[in-house]
């Protein structure tokens, strides 16, 4: 048990602007908020995966007991993160065209 003069100890290893490779999604660390009278710990996310979506980034409450898996994360590189930006950017890019074929009538229909 801890008393209330100490603070809980951090059990993960990743801090703001840390790019991370989370079991096969590159993201990286907006901000990790700790609490000082729990071990929880707010993880504040945003992957690759997510971008071009409305919500920007993932939080996750994680705990000693309740990991979600980020004790398998592992940290990535930059060009780790470039990859995945231009793999992301290459299918946005291709939604917005069959869009725009949709919209003036070249989709076959």
């Amino acid at each position: 048990m801890l008393l209330p003069t100490e603070k809980p100890q951090t059990f993960i290893k990743f801090k703001r602007s840390d790019i991370v490779n989370a079991r096969g999604q590159i993201g990286v660390i907006v901000d990790v908020l700790q609490s000082v009278e729990t071990d929880n710990i707010c993880l504040y996310i945003r992957f690759v995966h997510n971008l071009g979506n409305a919500r920007p980034y993932d939080m996750l409450e994680i705990s000693s007991e309740r990991m979600l898996g980020v004790d398998k994360w592992t940290l990535a590189t930059q060009i780790d993160l470039e990859q995945a930006i231009a793999k992301r950017k290459t299918r946005l890019n291709k939604e917005v065209e069959e869009l725009l074929n949709i919209s003036v009538g070249q989709d076959g229909h």
